[in-house]
């Protein structure tokens, strides 16, 4: 019978090839919710008010038409909004997956030293670590929610609908605090995001411009600390819409901010305009 640390070894090499395979599917998974957000685009176009299906339907005379349009038009919202979780779960899964197999290397890599070794369950701690990460993602001040998501967006403008400004809205926060800004700052310039792409090979985000600076200085690995990725070039980046969404509600918070403050100061001179001292 061989020794216990034998097996981990094996189930841990075992583990960090099903890691490194779901990894590599992130793309796969990704086009799939893709296809079905590309098809509820297009039924999208045939339910615009006052064109499409409620023309051909003749939908102003017949309440009972009207109603059905509504719902289908609700119906695509919430597939929108479902296929914006989607996205975010597979953030999640992808992160949750990395930190795993990256515990399964060290593993590997002290496994000859370590005598007796008892075997992991690598499923259940997938299972924890997509809890804890999921839970961190939905507690990001500035995580994008799935209704503002670009999906949902681009469903409800193909409807028709005019998007409401988030400078508009009366419960946002106003973002501040140094951790949630340096999540918004590109490694390379230091500098909140400009036409920012993300990396389909390590998942890391830059802005554009960063990037092709980087390039052009012969530069080919990722400057995020840590990262493995020694092949940076720009065949590997796409455009990165939910940080663009970040980046964009941060500037409108800020400025949101700015013009309150603004006021409040304005307040105060008045008020110390409106007394005369008597001597």
């Amino acid at each position: 019978m061989p020794p216990r640390h034998s097996t981990s070894r094996s189930g841990s090499a075992s583990a960090l090839l099903a890691a490194t395979r779901a990894i590599e599917s992130e793309d796969q998974y990704r086009r799939n919710v893709n296809k079905l957000q590309a098809r509820t685009l297009i039924l999208a176009d045939h339910l615009i008010p006052g064109d499409g299906l409620e023309t051909t339907l003749d939908a102003n005379d017949d309440d009972d038409v009207k109603e059905f349009l509504l719902n289908c038009r609700e119906r695509l919202k919430e597939i929108a909004v479902g296929n914006a979780k989607r996205m975010y779960e597979i953030d999640y899964f992808v992160e949750a997956v990395k930190e795993v197999k990256g515990d399964v290397m060290r593993r590997l890599q002290q496994a000859a030293n370590v005598e007796g070794e008892d075997a992991v369950d690598y499923e259940a701690a997938i299972h924890q670590t997509i809890e804890r990460v999921r839970e961190r993602g939905e507690n990001d001040r500035i995580r994008v929610p799935v209704e503002q998501h670009p999906m949902s967006i681009e469903l409800r403008t193909r409807l028709g609908e005019k998007i409401k400004s988030s400078e508009d809205d009366d419960d946002l926060e106003i973002v501040n605090r140094s951790d949630d800004v340096h999540a918004l700052k590109c490694p390379i310039t230091g500098m909140l995001y400009e036409d920012p792409v993300k990396n389909k090979v390590c998942h890391h985000t830059y802005s554009r411009q960063g990037l092709q600076q980087l390039i052009k200085n012969k530069k080919t690995t990722c400057p995020v600390a840590g990262c493995s990725n020694r092949t940076l070039s720009l065949q590997q980046v796409e455009d990165d819409e939910v940080m663009t969404m970040k980046v964009t509600r941060f500037k409108k918070r800020e400025e949101q901010e700015k013009k309150k403050r603004k006021l409040e100061e304005e307040d105060m001179d008045d008020g110390e305009g409106g007394f005369t001292v008597i001597q």
